[in-house]
């Protein structure tokens, strides 16, 4: 009885460089095949995204083919993680080969994902007698092995020495091992869902249910998925990484990777990037002709960054991480919320990025910045009004970066933009986008404006010397 594993994908969508598949597969000959339960909790949850679902279950059809090409398997269940292992191991029980010997999967950081994992291998271990094996995967340095050495927080709440101490710790040879290439290795899995249940409606993939039912509510192109994808832009980016560094802030060209709705569902990971671009020696202080990969990399630190503070702080999901800005007296007008989501503000850069957002579920980050302190600072509306509504449009929404990124916007997170730096939307758009490439792409009734006339807004639905002054009255008295 045994001899084979389950392993549980999670976020760890792929199967190169999946180090608990790995393990499993060695543990058990290639006798291993994979699950994934789509939890109706996380399709209830009021930031949930039918374009990022759409891009997850594409992500999911693109997997299953990759391990059913290699001769493994992979079974949608909807169902949440707890009762759905308790009613397979129950049917597995009964057939020939018996419950597996081992259940794998990968680490998670988040709040949900931490309570569940905790649930479920005590289920596993101590109700039905199967082992369960963790690895770390899209951390490159998990939350206990980065931490100070003295003082009363253990944990770096400023991006800097945090990044500082990363690039150290990259230097070892234990972590770099971590970083592994992207290279086809000869895999193969010698077990399907059939030779384990046969045929049988009630363990009927839902896979295809999800992607029909879903399909009604999608709204914008959805990307290609899946790690061959993925693995593809990559190579595409490499071409582009020596101009990072120059190019990143200008929404108007095509200076970014793109690889961030990957990098969440794991279709890869960070240590894939760096092993694949090469930034496994680079340094926190580049020479000149190395910043565009050090730039890149410490784009990278920042996700791992915002994870490990979401680890040590889980009630940043729901507050601010600055005590003294939880009380904040937001305005929180409903008609300015409606007209930022819809892109009437009448700024032109902040109209332009909500049209992208809405109109191909992603939003270049030097605007994501621009259009987080214009809500919070300008219209004087909670960061979490906002937060909500970003998660609900991008395909590449994630908890740590999203909640971090509008902490910092607003002031009220760890490291964050000082309360009395807002962001100027005008002088913003003739930074990073002079010639009006971006705004003419996003808002073509203004391609006949040339020059200051394209950058000024027209009709603006608040004043912004008015309204900056309004917001350092809001928040000067707290920051005391």
């Amino acid at each position: 009885m045994g001899g084979y594993g389950i392993h549980w994908f999670r976020r760890d969508l792929r199967v190169l460089g999946n180090p608990a598949l790995e393990w499993n597969l060695a543990r058990n000959g290639g006798k291993v095949v994979g699950i994934f339960f789509v939890d109706s909790t996380f399709l209830s949850r009021p930031d949930f995204s039918p374009n990022r679902f759409a891009f997850l279950l594409n992500t999911l059809e693109a997997l299953r083919e990759e391990l059913r090409a290699l001769g493994g398997d992979l079974l949608v269940l909807d169902e949440i993680p707890k009762k759905g292992f308790s009613a397979l191991l129950t049917q597995l029980k009964k057939s020939k080969k018996g419950k597996p010997s081992v259940v794998s999967f990968n680490r998670d950081y988040e709040p949900f994902a931490r309570a569940r994992d905790e649930g479920v291998s005590e289920m596993l271990v101590h109700g039905w007698g199967v082992e369960v094996h963790t690895e770390r995967d899209h951390l490159v340095i998990e939350p206990h092995e980065l931490k100070k050495e003295s003082g009363e927080k253990s944990f770096y709440q400023v991006y800097s020495p945090f990044a500082r101490k990363w690039f150290e710790l990259l230097g070892r040879r234990e972590i770099r091992g971590r970083v592994c290439p992207a290279e086809a290795k000869q895999t193969h899995f010698g077990l399907r869902w059939r030779d384990l249940l046969g045929v049988t409606d009630i363990y009927a993939d839902r896979l295809e249910h999800f992607r029909a039912k879903n399909s009604k509510q999608v709204s914008v192109p959805i990307p290609k998925a899946g790690s061959k994808a993925a693995l593809a832009l990559l190579d595409e980016f490499d071409d582009e990484l020596d101009d990072y560094s120059d190019q990143r802030d200008f929404p108007g060209v095509s200076g970014t990777s793109q690889l961030s709705m990957y990098l969440k569902n794991g279709s890869l990971t960070s240590a894939q990037v760096i092993a694949m671009l090469g930034l496994e020696n680079a340094r926190f202080k580049a020479v000149p002709q190395k910043m565009g990969a050090t730039q890149f990399l410490k784009q990278l630190v920042w996700r791992e960054f915002y994870i490990h503070i979401l680890w040590h702080c889980p009630w940043v999901e729901n507050q601010a991480f600055l005590e003294k800005y939880r009380n904040i007296k937001w305005e929180n007008r409903e008609d300015l919320f409606e007209a930022w989501k819809e892109g009437r503000t009448g700024y032109p850069i902040v109209d332009a990025g909500m049209r992208q957002l809405r109109q191909t579920g992603w939003m270049h980050n030097r605007v994501r910045m621009i259009v987080a302190s214009f809500l919070t600072k300008d219209l004087l509306i909670d960061w979490r009004w906002g937060e909500r509504y970003f998660m609900e449009q991008l395909l590449d929404g994630d908890l740590a970066a999203n909640n971090g990124g509008w902490q910092w916007a607003a002031s009220t997170g760890c490291d964050p933009q000082p309360y009395f730096r807002i962001f100027n939307p005008t002088l913003q758009s003739r930074k990073f986008d002079r010639d009006g490439v971006y705004l003419k792409q996003w808002l073509p009734e203004r391609a006949h404006l040339k020059g200051r006339a394209l950058h000024e807004p027209i009709e603006p639905i608040v004043e912004h010397s008015s309204r900056r002054l309004k917001a350092l009255a809001m928040y000067q008295p707290l920051a005391r």
